[in-house]
């Protein structure tokens, strides 16, 4: 689930008539991840207001503060545009786009701040540069900002950064690491399967999951006793169904070997059922593995032990 969360600074919100406050934004996150939901923030450095420091003191925010922690995002730096609101502060002299060199810097900070259980998706938006009318038009701006990075030795964490994408994986060269962290709602278990340090590929991610145990009473009658499973990614080539490519990720069972380990954590901390979010075409897979469909949910018993690949 998507969210213009833009800003945590309510005078801001309301000086780009956002039509909504940073309460409002926890609320909504609050109820998404009870819900079992993905939860992917967008944030916008530069609006009306904004200052180079405040913008990273607020992208701080997004992690300090227990009631967010997004788990994908997405940065869309302010674009100014003709025949807009913005544009009129700017022809008054009220507003400044910062500066290829400030932008920047500013989002090399904010890449070295992500914690590892985020994917960090975009770093601007597209828009055709003959319509901004100033600040940064390059179309490349990810890749100017990994490359400063690299020339001062800065490192991004995010899931992004460290994909296996389509390199070859020895299934013995991956090792389970687990990651806990808490929000206001409920303990969070980022686990993922990571090549360990003396491999080729050392450090890469080859597939992940992500474990909610909730700490307060359920929204949903479904969800009652259940922890919830609210993603769960193998990386690596598209491949249909039942075939296999020699040191693919996606085909080393990857998959079912973390949502065994999210079973037997959750059973250990006292959880009877566990629920996932399953579209249509995923169903076929999680009913493989002990899930059934309920209402709105598919759910198994975390007593089950699941069948291997």
């Amino acid at each position: 689930m998507q969210l213009g969360v833009q800003s945590l600074d309510d005078e801001i919100l309301a000086r780009n008539r956002r039509g909504h406050t940073v309460a409002d934004t926890r609320r909504a996150i609050r109820l998404l991840r009870l819900a079992g939901f993905k939860i992917v923030a967008h944030w916008m450095p530069n609006l009306l207001g904004a200052t180079p420091e405040g913008d990273l003191a607020d992208f701080h925010r997004l992690w300090d503060d227990p009631a967010l922690r997004p788990d994908e995002l997405k940065i869309y730096p302010t674009t100014l545009l003709v025949n807009t609101a913005l544009y009129t502060h700017w022809q008054r002299g009220e507003y400044y786009p910062y500066d290829e060199e400030t932008l920047v810097h500013l989002l090399a900070q904010c890449k070295v701040a992500i914690p590892p259980y985020c994917r960090l998706n975009r770093l601007m938006r597209d828009i055709p540069a003959p319509n901004v009318v100033d600040g940064v038009t390059k179309s490349n701006l990810r890749q100017i900002v990994k490359r400063f990075m690299a020339q001062r030795d800065m490192h991004c964490r995010c899931i992004r950064c460290r994909e296996v994408q389509g390199k070859a994986v020895a299934p013995e060269d991956l090792r389970l690491e687990r990651l806990v962290y808490e929000t206001d709602v409920t303990r969070e278990y980022f686990l993922s399967y990571v090549v360990a340090p003396d491999a080729e590929n050392a450090g890469r991610l080859a597939g992940f999951l992500r474990l909610s145990l909730p700490k307060v009473p359920p929204l949903i009658d479904e969800l009652q006793d259940c922890a919830m499973i609210r993603e769960v990614h193998v990386y690596g080539p598209a491949l249909g169904l039942g075939s296999r490519r020699e040191g693919s990720a996606q085909h080393v069972g990857l998959g079912t070997r973390l949502i065994a380990e999210a079973s037997r954590i959750a059973r250990q901390e006292g959880w009877r059922r566990i629920a996932v979010i399953a579209a249509i075409g995923t169903r076929p897979y999680y009913r493989r593995r002990g899930f059934r469909l309920d209402r709105l949910y598919m759910i198994a018993d975390t007593e089950v032990e699941l069948p291997p690949d």
